[in-house]
């Protein structure tokens, strides 16, 4: 979070990252590595696509038109959006029953329908750990591991599928409270979930204690 704090960060570029089925209106949003604390949000059924916000730091591009060393991409939002959809006009805090925000946790988000990951979990028991690349290795051996973001693991039968992201500004390593966001139409139904990793240009906790450290 020192490097958004300082401003070294930018959002760059929108990805997508595939689409998952709803049929339920129950979307799943969890780190796969602890199930338990998932959050599924209420929604209108269908085809959703999840697409990643990107942020990057350093040069993008040299005089050969290739990336310099320092250049390192992060994603800064990811959301699930249903395809077709009438055009979001609200975005407000994810919320329970109780009116509580809610959030999400991790070093690697998962977009899935009720019951996806746990099925994923029960074919591939081999995977003790999820992350981006571990995922790609089992699906796709031949993808570039090094710079995706993302993946898109279905189950084996095809009729479930999880989209995953990395999360936060440094790869393995996530916060505990990622803030998720209600996305909805015109007609207040909630047609989307956004989840924001903190990878701009805002203080985290650490940054606003050595800020007021300095300017008490």
């Amino acid at each position: 979070m020192h490097e958004a704090f300082e401003g070294t960060l930018a959002n760059t570029r929108r990805e997508p990252a595939g689409t998952i089925p709803i049929a339920d209106g129950q979307l799943v949003i969890a780190d796969p590595n602890a199930p338990e604390a998932a959050v599924t949000a209420q929604v209108t059924a269908g085809e959703y696509e999840v697409v990643l916000t990107l942020a990057h730091e350093g040069a993008e591009q040299t005089d050969e038109y290739e990336r310099t060393d320092d250049y390192d991409e992060y994603v800064s939002h990811a959301f699930a959006l249903l395809r077709d959809n009438k055009g979001v006009t609200a975005i407000e805090p994810l919320t329970d029953e109780n009116g509580v925000e809610l959030w999400v946790g991790g070093a690697i988000v998962a977009f899935a329908g009720t019951g996806v990951v746990p099925r994923i979990a029960a074919e591939q028991p081999g995977l003790s750990t999820w992350t981006v690349p571990e995922l790609l290795r089992i699906v796709d051996p031949e993808a570039n591991l090094l710079d995706a973001q993302s993946v898109r693991f279905p189950t084996r039968d095809g009729t479930g599928v999880l989209i995953a992201c990395n999360a936060g500004y440094r790869p393995g390593f996530g916060r505990e409270d990622y803030s998720l966001f209600r996305l909805a139409d015109a007609e207040g139904a909630t047609v989307g979930v956004l989840v924001d990793f903190w990878v701009d240009n805002r203080p985290g906790d650490d940054d606003l204690s050595e800020q007021e450290a300095r300017d008490p």
